[in-house]
């Protein structure tokens, strides 16, 4: 069955991509040997202090902080990610200057002084769920060499990761490089019901014959970083080659009603995308407590996208489409502080994107969409020794041209935040927000792409952003071996975008369209406990949420409960670790649909000597595919699918990792990659 695969940026207006140095503020904790617990709550943050015992079970950043077993965040060295325990965004910054997952990834862990983890993060950063801060040594010179390869033996995959830098005095010259590669074989298969305006019905049963998606991904980036007493200045280059060279796929369908018969369908596509970026970011600290912030960047893109669809009995349909774009973005932001803890900042954004498609084959035409987006915010913090807090509000404004029409959206936005230590092992904090977000570009369309004989895309040219307003409450807590952390999650979704499916003489429609409200509320507790000289750690973490989508579309609402439980043991140069994720049943809010997700076993063996780390991991061993039900009534079309994937299935991995550090100690610098292409094109597969 054909999917609608989205490749575009959703541009959340809470990324500001304006330096806030209030935000991601350092500091420095004194040369000495610390007999306390390594969690210590401060007013604006935590500092979390890695032993001797979690850096030697560690190669990298990701790594650390795992095996530190901080309460709120869920941290997947193999995936390189970190989120919090309901789902949350976390940004991740390395010396106060915003890095990515790769830059972790590479990121030793015996260079790593000091983590710092703020819950309520603001600035550019306002809106997201937390930030977290590596601190590394710093030294006058000094490099790092990083070289890590992932092979998958039962899911065949890569995935390779290279680095290097050099630094001396206050310059930083660095050269990442990365590729990945996979062959999936995930299928669907199930029953569907479908019927049109004139009441007539038709029924699919299909099932998969084969299937089969190769992947492959190369990204280098070349950094240069200088740091000075009154400056900082962070640019690089970078080149994202993103390809997906065959996809193919058989299909048995067994129709019912209006079309009677067994039919073979045949999916075939390939993609490919080429693009280069640049950035420079200069942040200059004024006499006065005064800073000024600048940043530009700049990437293009060219991405081809070809699709052929054949069914028994019916005609073959073709997709062809080239697109060329470019994004430029720049910003400017000036604070000022005061001895008392206040600070004023001042911050201006604008976002410029283009793209021209050019479509051929079944469905012919050109595209070109245009979108402006200029925000400006003021914002007032302080803090006090036991408090901190933030209030940022101002406009935001969106112009879009689509071929020869204009639309235009104007929202009021605000952020706000603040952490309350109640001493050094306890704290409260809020984080809230009343934003939106633009609409995905390959959905702001107004192409129309078939995906069967009676299926089609339908873009949506009058597509308008959705508002959010959201708050966290949440408790963190130490009482001696045990953390502890509670959180509540409020989430209202106003013109919620999601699949409204509508029917035709001939023809269902899939679209994307405001319809609605949802309201969520997500209650996360989780307990670490460590014994045995920390050796031996467990944690436990339970969810409960209660969703609800209002509108004239939809009237659904659902409960779930779904728990997450670690167990790791250190023992010399390793580590053995067991997770375990209970099944469910979820609410998605964007097709929407009901879906049923198995449990997740993972085992997880690591070596680690000198400079040399050794990995093996195994997930879900019993089951080559990860199984997912898909049930919903969408009116016009009812569906009862099996979705069998395989990359999260069974899983056997061994990953090796060699880093060097050498100089006296080695400073670390942050080094971007981003393997995302930017594109507004409609894919069907």
């Amino acid at each position: 069955m054909k999917r609608l695969i989205l490749f575009s940026t959703v541009c959340l207006m809470t990324t500001i991509a304006l330096a806030q140095t209030d935000s991601i503020k350092s500091e420095t904790l004194p040369e000495v040997v610390v007999n306390a617990d390594g969690q210590i709550e401060m007013a604006d943050k935590t500092v979390l202090l890695p032993t001797m015992l979690e850096k030697k079970h560690s190669a990298n950043g990701f790594d650390l902080l795992s095996v530190m077993q901080t309460a709120e965040l869920d941290v997947s060295p193999h995936t390189r990610n970190i989120t919090t325990h309901s789902g949350g965004e976390v940004v991740i910054c390395i010396n106060g200057m915003e890095a990515l997952a790769e830059d972790v990834a590479t990121l030793r862990a015996k260079n790593i002084r000091s983590i710092e983890y703020i819950r309520t993060p603001s600035g550019k950063y306002a809106g997201k769920a937390g930030l977290v801060n590596f601190i590394t040594y710093k030294l006058e010179y000094g490099g790092n060499v990083y070289l890590s390869a992932t092979e998958g033996l039962a899911y065949k995959s890569g995935d390779y990761l290279a680095f290097t830098d050099f630094t001396r005095k206050g310059l930083t010259l660095s050269l990442t490089a990365s590729g990945d590669w996979a062959h999936d074989h995930s299928y669907s298969e199930g029953h569907e019901d479908f019927t049109f305006s004139d009441r007539s019905t038709l029924t699919r049963d299909f099932t998969s014959e084969t299937s089969l998606r190769k992947t492959n991904n190369q990204a280098v980036r070349m950094k240069l970083t200088s740091t000075g007493n009154s400056h900082r200045l962070n640019a690089y280059v970078s080149l994202t080659r993103q390809a997906v060279p065959s996809v193919e796929a058989a299909m048995k369908a067994l129709y019912t009603g209006r079309y009677e018969g067994t039919t073979q369908r045949l999916n075939s596509s390939d993609s490919r995308g080429l693009a280069p970026a640049v950035y420079v970011n200069y942040t200059l600290w004024l006499p006065k407590d005064q800073t000024l912030d600048f940043t530009a960047s700049a990437s293009f893109g060219h991405n081809r996208y070809n699709s052929r669809y054949t069914e028994t009995a019916q005609s073959a349909m073709t997709s062809d489409v080239t697109e060329d774009n470019n994004a430029i973005r720049g910003n400017a932001r000036y604070y000022k502080s005061w001895k008392n803890g206040l600070t004023l900042s001042g911050s201006l954004t604008h976002d410029h994107n283009h793209y021209k498609d050019t479509y051929t084959g079944t469905s012919a035409g050109n595209q070109r969409l245009t979108t402006d987006v200029t925000m400006g915010l003021v914002q007032l913090s302080g803090s006090a020794q036991k408090y901190y807090y933030y209030v940022s509000a101002g406009v935001s404004n969106s112009a879009v041209k689509l071929n020869d029409s204009h639309y235009n959206y104007c929202s009021p936005v605000a952020f706000y935040g603040g952490n309350y230590a109640l001493n050094q092992k306890h704290s409260l904090a809020i984080n809230g927000l009343f934003t939106h977000t633009l609409f995905d570009p390959s959905n702001k369309n107004d192409m129309t792409v078939p995906t069967s004989f009676f299926e089609a895309v339908k873009g949506n040219p009058d597509l308008a952003p959705l508002k959010v307003l959201g708050n966290t409450l949440s408790y963190n807590g130490q009482i001696g071996k045990s953390k502890i952390s509670v959180s509540y999650d409020n989430s209202i979704y106003f013109d919620n975008i999601l699949h409204r499916y509508d029917a035709a003489l001939q023809t269902i429609y899939d679209i994307h369209t405001n319809d609605g409200n949802y309201y969520g509320n997500m209650l996360t507790a989780t307990y670490a406990y460590s014994v045995f000289a920390d050796k031996l750690r467990l944690s436990v973490t339970a969810i409960e949420e209660y969703n609800m989508l209002r509108g004239d579309t939809y009237d659904l609402s659902h409960n779930i409960f779904r728990m997450k439980a670690s167990v790791t043991y250190l023992t010399g140069d390793w580590m053995l670790r067991f997770n375990y994720h209970t099944p469910y049943t979820a609410l998605d809010i964007r097709e929407p649909y009901l879906i049923s997700r198995r449990p997740v076993y993972e085992w997880l063996v690591s070596w680690n000597h000198k400079n040399w780390a050794v990995k093996a991991l195994v997930r879900n061993p019993f089951s080559r595919y990860t199984k997912q039900h898909i049930t919903m009534d969408y009116g016009c079309y009812r569906r009862d699918i099996w979705n069998y994937g395989e990359a999260d299935g069974r899983n056997i991995n061994l990953t090796v990792t060699y880093s060097l550090g050498y100089g006296k100690k080695s400073k670390r610098s942050n080094t971007d990659i981003d393997k995302h292409i930017n594109s507004a094109i409609m894919k069907t597969y």
